[in-house]
């Protein structure tokens, strides 16, 4: 079990002929007759922010772009984004005297920091529409060198990464190969951003 992530542009809505269920054969034949990709969008009503740009329906993909890669398992995937999270804090907001605020931010609904979009959203399901996906392919691009220099410093000096109530008495600094899954990760989450900012959506699932 684990988390994986799709991406796909330009999307149009199509309506379904009256009868078919959605995923018997029927739905399969029809879809096959379509020419595109055909995706059924659902967004989390816990974070109406992330849906905006797109409404829960039925969607058709003829010419656009699409990427899925692994996200890693929950637990893996949880500690990617509080690895980003407190990079964000060190690498971004450190410079500017904002670093105790992610948090309280997050915990707020607050959406103008950067990366807060994903940070605070589901670990598990849910659609991120093209609204929040444009803005947050600009945060992995303009902020990209500064969260690669903290993390980057934190693997050189061996320094562990303790996110907020952290418990383990020995928590472990970054290895090499911790360092390059999160460079490998942050370059599949900006190219996924990129992809659904062109009237599409990220999906979790």
């Amino acid at each position: 079990m684990g988390l994986d992530i799709s991406a796909v542009s330009k999307l149009e809505p199509i309506k379904v002929p009256e009868g078919i269920e959605t995923w018997s054969d029927e739905w399969y034949d029809w879809e096959m007759d379509q020419g595109g990709d055909v995706y059924n969008v659902w967004s989390s009503p816990n974070f109406p922010e992330q849906a905006e740009g797109i409404e829960d329906g039925t969607y058709i993909s003829r010419d656009g772009q699409y990427t899925s890669f692994r996200a890693g398992s929950y637990s893996g995937y949880g500690t990617w984004r509080d690895w980003l999270a407190q990079a964000t804090m060190g690498g971004v907001l450190g410079k500017t005297g904002g670093a105790t605020t992610m948090w309280a931010s997050a915990d707020s609904g607050d959406y103008g920091l950067p990366f807060m979009e994903l940070i605070n959203f589901s670990d598990a399901e849910g659609t991120i529409g093209p609204v929040a996906s444009k803005k947050l392919y600009a945060d992995f691009r303009r902020y990209e060198r500064d969260i690669m220099d903290w993390m980057d410093e934190m693997y050189l000096t061996r320094k562990p990464i303790t996110p907020p109530g952290w418990r383990q008495e020995e928590p472990q600094p970054l290895d090499k190969g911790d360092f390059e899954w999160f460079q490998r990760q942050y370059q599949e989450w900006k190219n996924a951003f990129r992809i659904a900012s062109d009237n599409g959506i990220v999906m979790f699932h």
